[in-house]
């Protein structure tokens, strides 16, 4: 059975989706569980305050849900999607001191604290810069903090310059970028983290998710197996989208499980 473990709601400043309705999209994708993952991104500048989770009224209605809900083949996880900046490490950590998420996925969506979601931002800086400065900023904040257990959409940054720019002016060659990717590969299978397999990039038109195959491939021959599964669902149907492509994909890689995450305890399904 698949899950679906990245999803937001209109607890996340960019949805309007009520938790129901999501899982109702799920059971009818015949999914084995989920985990919602709202967003929690602090200082984030082109909309202060958008991204700031609302803690309290998150736990107040999450566990009910869960448990209305939930089922011996149908499991729902509260987790929470992270926008990291090296410099909120601490205020990450206090946060997740307080709260017993059961997921945490580690993000970066600020490039210098601007996020590459906005076309202002490559007005500043031509895309291959803006890829390189990305996938460094990545392998600063994850050696800033340590305390997530997947880092969400590795090459995020590509779904955007090719919103914008298209293809080939805003492609990523791997050849061009892997001394900066492999850094940031090895450092997960170093501290045991999974990397996250998200689906959502096919929203936006791309042809295969995030990261791209050949960072895919790249991190199970140098030894990487852990992996997540997330539709980045911010509306029912979004939710578990393009699945069916993905699945044999990683297969054929060689993957032959993904892990859900539970207390922060990953647990592997066969894929």
């Amino acid at each position: 059975m698949l899950y679906d473990t990245h999803m937001h709601t209109r607890f996340s400043g960019d949805s309007d989706a009520w938790p129901a309705d999501m899982i109702a999209a799920a059971k009818k994708r015949n999914l084995g569980g989920i985990c919602f993952t709202d967003h929690l991104d602090i200082d984030y500048k082109e909309e202060p305050h958008r991204f700031d989770l609302d803690f309290e009224k998150y736990w107040d209605e999450m566990p009910v849900i869960r448990k209305k809900y939930s089922s011996s083949d149908f499991q729902i996880g509260i987790g929470i999607e992270m926008g990291l900046q090296p410099y909120l490490a601490q205020q990450h950590h206090e946060i997740l001191k307080k709260y017993d998420f059961d997921f945490v996925i580690g993000s970066v969506h600020a490039i210098n604290g601007y996020d590459p979601y906005y076309e202002d931002f490559y007005r500043n800086i031509n895309v291959r810069d803006a890829y390189r400065t990305y996938f460094d900023q990545v392998l600063e904040n994850i050696r800033a903090f340590d305390e997530y257990d997947t880092l969400g959409h590795l090459d995020y940054v590509v779904r955007y310059g090719l919103k914008y720019f298209g293809s080939p002016a805003a492609d990523c060659p791997f050849e061009d970028y892997k001394e900066q990717i492999d850094a940031i590969l090895r450092h997960l299978i170093m501290h045991g983290k999974s990397l996250e397999v998200n689906t959502g990039a096919f929203r936006y038109g791309m042809s295969e998710p995030n990261p791209s195959y050949q960072i895919r491939r790249y991190y199970y021959d140098i030894g990487g197996r852990d992996i997540t599964l997330g539709a980045d669902a911010h509306e029912p149907k979004d939710v578990g989208i393009a699945y069916e492509k993905v699945i044999p994909e990683l297969k054929e890689i060689g993957f032959e499980y993904f892990n859900v995450y539970m207390d922060r305890i990953p647990r592997r399904v066969l894929l």
